[in-house]
């Protein structure tokens, strides 16, 4: 279930990192990390525009052709070609074993397969050598939210924020941590903003949990089969269906 997830934050990574993009004259900073206690005031009325231009120094001097090969391995974890992918990734890293995409995308492989340490010390050595990158922190977040590391979750998001993330996967995550903590109101929410601007089938998937919590399961309802429609043979579908039927066999009775 949760490979698909993190193919989505692959995305994420091309969309982000192009060395063609503008140099800002300094690296962000990352908000501290008690920062998790001022999320759902800021998060609820954050706009989330266009995708930060930034890219530090660190990025800029990463070698062509390790970047090329990450690239590579990029394109072929998108295409389930998982030994293809861990061969060119490796071989990324051993070029430059400090490249901050490459760590990152070690990080979200080993999360697919529920390393969860693995995945943590690959995203936490990408964020020490790059602050400033903001996938490594959204794709730290999901890993904690996976693990029910709440807390934890929403001081890698508000630290992604601070970095420059401003996609719909940031609201995800958010929802994600306010679902699993039970702020189930705050976690609607951030869905209906989300929704409000291009967005992915999962965040009808998350509105589908907060509503649940809500108790509002008629609507709960209306965002799983929205979810089915948009991405009827994701990672998620199985599920998304099982619970459809449990809740239309409790609306017949």
């Amino acid at each position: 279930m949760l490979r698909g997830v993190f193919l989505f934050f692959f995305c994420l990574l091309l969309t982000s990192s192009s060395p063609d993009q503008t140099l800002s004259g300094q690296v962000t900073q990352p908000a501290p990390s008690g920062a998790d206690q001022s999320v759902q005031a800021n998060t609820r009325v954050r706009s989330f525009g266009p995708p930060d231009a930034r890219i530090s120094v660190v990025r800029l001097k990463v070698p062509l052709n390790a970047r090329r090969l990450y690239e590579a391995a990029l394109h072929a974890w998108g295409k389930h070609a998982s030994a293809e992918a861990q061969k060119r990734l490796d071989q990324a890293l051993e070029i430059d074993s400090t490249f901050p995409e490459a760590l990152t995308l070690r990080g979200a492989i080993e999360a697919a397969y529920q390393r969860w340490d693995s995945a943590e010390q690959n995203l936490s050595a990408a964020i020490q050598i790059d602050p400033g990158y903001s996938p490594a922190y959204v794709i730290l977040a999901a890993v904690y939210n996976a693990q029910s590391r709440y807390d934890e979750a929403q001081a890698a998001i508000e630290q992604a924020l601070s970095a420059g993330a401003c996609t719909w996967s940031v609201q995800y995550e958010i929802a994600r941590a306010m679902i699993g903590k039970g702020d189930y109101a705050d976690a609607l929410a951030v869905t209906e903003t989300a929704l409000r601007s291009n967005h992915g089938a999962l965040i009808h998937l998350a509105k589908a949990h907060a509503m649940l919590g809500l108790g509002r399961y008629p609507e709960a309802t209306v965002e799983l089969r929205t979810y089915l429609r948009d991405d009827p043979n994701g990672d998620g579908s199985e599920d998304a269906r099982d619970l459809l039927q449990r809740l239309e066999t409790l609306g017949s009775r």
